[in-house]
């Protein structure tokens, strides 16, 4: 009996040993996996951009950036915000832009959440849209000093009491003043995101073109009003084309007018740089035909852009599911020599 009891004594003792001994590996395989969960959530961040006496700008609408995460649930955009935002940062860095004119961003929050991935860049959102796509600028602080910023309000008494209403939800232009470090040059760079061209009826889409046209007029007549001598760039989502309007009367063959023809029209105080991306076909669209994003310039930048240098980047070849994942745009961008002019400017 003694005996017996022995050999079962010993039997429950090897095999408790046994069972804590196979626990060990499965607690330690655990751990591991969280390292390495850890791991794939940290975002590689972009080396710094030194300056090169080249300044590299960029358009991109980076779809409802921002709000899975800080919105209110409605989930507008790619569903996975981490994956949008390692793609962007991963885009940025294949361009190496000074300046980067963002739109549909949520929030400075939202943009920190880009930003703190950049070395050497800062950025800020227009404050003054309470609409949940609010336009921003990123920018190199190894190339720029920023000088000021804000909302543009202040247009002829015509456009005044619809201003608001003719951007849509409120998203009036945002400017920024800047200076290309070691260079005596200030630039004026202003971000638009224009009305849609969406509507239930054909009334609401003629009046979805006016408001973009009413919009682009009262900020055409602004810059000459007020800034006749800025190195004025202005970038953005137009929500429109620019060789024609992406609207048509009454049948597909009849397009109207682009809203944007002042700028275009004035070929000695502008430049549509973008209008040859148009003229030739291209899309910086996922889903559309025409080019939408566009860059304009006053005559005083007409020899310091570098010509070809206005293309649209395409960042399919490198990222997957760019449409889903990432945004329904494609980056714009444009270069500027400034050390071909030596210009002593005031503030305008």
């Amino acid at each position: 009996m003694t005996t017996s009891f022995q050999k079962l004594s010993f039997f429950l003792t090897a095999l408790l040993f046994v069972l804590v001994s196979c626990g060990t590996p499965y607690e330690a395989e655990e751990d591991t996996g969280e390292e390495q969960q850890e791991d794939e959530e940290q975002i590689e961040q972009n080396d710094p951009v030194p300056p090169d006496g080249v300044l590299e700008t960029v358009t991109w609408n980076i779809e409802w950036y921002g709000d899975g995460t800080y919105g209110n649930g409605d989930g507008n955009g790619p569903s996975d915000e981490y994956i949008q935002t390692k793609n962007i940062v991963e885009i940025v860095d294949s361009l190496d832009a000074d300046l980067f004119a963002f739109q549909e961003i949520h929030s400075q929050k939202a943009l920190d959440d880009i930003t703190e991935n950049m070395e050497g860049y800062r950025g800020f959102v227009a404050e003054h849209i309470d609409w949940i796509q609010k336009t921003a600028f990123v920018y190199n602080t190894n190339t720029i000093d920023s000088l000021e910023a804000g909302p543009i309000n202040d247009v002829r008494e015509e456009y005044q009491s619809d201003w608001s209403y003719y951007w849509a939800n409120g998203r009036t232009p945002l400017f920024f003043r800047f200076k290309y470090k070691n260079s005596n040059q200030d630039f004026y760079a202003v971000v638009i995101h224009g009305k849609a061209n969406t509507g239930s009826s054909s009334e609401e889409y003629a009046e979805a073109y006016e408001r973009r046209q009413k919009a682009a007029e009262g900020l055409y007549y602004y810059l000459k009003d007020n800034k006749p001598n800025a190195n004025v760039i202005l970038l953005g989502d137009y929500n429109d084309d620019v060789d024609e309007s992406i609207y048509y009367e009454e049948s597909p063959d009849n397009f109207a007018q682009t809203p944007y023809y002042q700028f275009v029209n004035d070929t000695d105080d502008f430049d549509v740089i973008t209008k040859k991306l148009s003229d030739a076909g291209e899309s910086a669209s996922i889903n559309y035909d025409d080019i939408i994003d566009h860059i304009t310039i006053s005559d005083e930048l007409f020899d310091e852009h570098i010509q070809n240098s206005t293309l649209i980047h395409d960042p399919r070849s490198y990222i997957d599911s760019y449409g889903t994942t990432t945004s329904d745009h494609l980056p714009v961008w444009a270069k500027f020599d400034v050390t071909a002019a030596s210009k002593s400017l005031t503030k305008n």
